[in-house]
């Protein structure tokens, strides 16, 4: 029997293992936060660690979009959508969103993370099976394991090994492919050409997570899609991807997530998935300034060449002073120390220097290869980003320790 003084003991326990493992997380106040600064115990750093790849979130133009949509619908939706949570503004940034990815209709979820659950529990179940990338998102998997489906991972985009894992398995329902088209801890692409073929070989439905694509690549920034299509290795027919999954919270300066689909796929979900029905509306200002974002996403492509000039810069620095970068072809750049030790320390210095870069660890990276994640953002100035790779060398050498990158081993 578990008594009143040893009923919580697993919580001390587990802290204790986590502790002995360098892999302890805690939240850091931030005082302010953007694109390109964070404010720490009264310091001002420069941030290389956000998501907003843009510089969206601090346009005074979204702002001002995001105030207007408080201002007519108030601070929260208060309801799901089938209640009384389903305001035409919604239904505009939905139709932005269809018209922008270049599909039949699009449905907006309450976060990025709720749409991968959502989508992938509701589109197979018992019975069924899904095939996914290794490195795919926490998300992705979450949503594999509630689906109750059998899921099959394949090595990291080895579509080899995926192709053998089709041919091996017995399949008496469903088939579901699911990769990130950008890895988020990595920066590299998911062959999407090869993806495409293989479901359409083996009749299987294909979701894609363009969540770090969405906004960035493609000439248009409709994501990793466009960029396969602007290659020349896609044709452009989206058919051929059943749903993409994106996010408003990352290029796009704002809060959520949706889906692209067909109009038949949109009915489906607002009738069966959970996660849809049974949250609350996304709030108003979070809408009115994803609807901002887009806009100049759609409209103004020096934005998004002013990141990957950034991103080349960030690159060709670090490559000339010697520090690896994987496989990384985004805004996405990993700098690998391998220890959990090793990691904290140079995150740590680097802070002292007045860079903002938390090391990332496993379990959220495999281990033996925890890393600084470093993201670029179109408002980084020249200047400091060429600082930055100046600290790194500064670091007690760093590159010196630097282990070489293979995830596969």
């Amino acid at each position: 029997m578990i008594t009143q003084g040893n009923r919580l003991d697993f919580v001390h326990d587990e802290l204790a293992r986590i502790e002995s493992l360098e892999q302890t997380r805690s939240l850091k106040r931030l005082e302010s936060v953007n694109s390109r600064t964070v404010v720490f115990e009264g310091k001002a750093l420069v941030n290389f660690s956000s998501n907003d790849y843009l510089g969206l979130s601090q346009d005074e133009r979204v702002q001002n979009a995001a105030k207007a949509a408080i201002d007519r619908y108030h601070a929260s939706s208060a309801s799901s959508r089938l209640v009384c949570g389903n305001v035409r503004l919604l239904e505009q940034l939905e139709e932005e969103l269809a018209e922008f990815k270049g599909r039949e209709s699009a449905l907006v979820f309450s976060s990025g993370y709720m749409a991968n659950v959502g989508l992938l529990s509701t589109l197979v179940g018992e019975g069924d099976l899904i095939y996914s990338d290794e490195l795919n998102h926490a998300s992705i998997i979450d949503g594999c394991r509630l689906s109750k489906a059998r899921t099959r991972v394949f090595r990291h985009n080895d579509l080899n090994h995926l192709a053998s894992l089709l041919q091996q398995t017995p399949v008496t329902g469903r088939i579901l492919i699911v990769s990130d088209s950008v890895f988020s801890m990595d920066g590299d692409l998911a062959d999407i050409a090869g993806l495409v073929e293989l479901s359409r070989k083996y009749d299987a439905l294909l979701m894609l997570d363009e969540a770090h694509a969405t906004g960035i690549l493609g000439r248009a920034g409709r994501g990793a899609i466009e960029h396969f299509e602007d290659l020349g290795k896609l044709t452009k027919n989206l058919g051929c991807v059943d749903l993409e999954m994106g996010t408003l919270s990352k290029a796009l300066g704002s809060f959520g997530g949706f889906v692209a689909c067909g109009r038949s796929m949109r009915d489906f979900l607002i009738n069966k998935c959970r996660p849809f029905i049974f949250s609350t509306a996304l709030p108003p200002a979070s809408v009115g300034a994803a609807r901002a974002s887009l806009a100049i996403v759609r409209q103004e492509s020096a934005v998004r060449e002013r990141l990957w000039e950034n991103t080349r810069l960030l690159k060709e620095q670090l490559q000339e002073c010697g520090f690896e970068t994987g496989g990384s072809q985004t805004p996405i750049v990993p700098v690998c120390f391998g220890s959990e030790a090793r990691a904290l320390d140079v995150s740590a210095k680097l802070m002292k220097r007045g860079f903002f870069v938390p090391a990332i660890r496993p379990p959220t990276v495999p281990k033996g290869t925890s890393r600084l994640r470093l993201t670029v953002s179109a408002a980084h100035s020249e200047g400091e980003i060429r600082a930055l790779v100046q600290a790194l060398v500064e670091v007690d050498s760093v590159k010196k320790t630097a282990q070489s990158w293979d995830l596969k081993n």
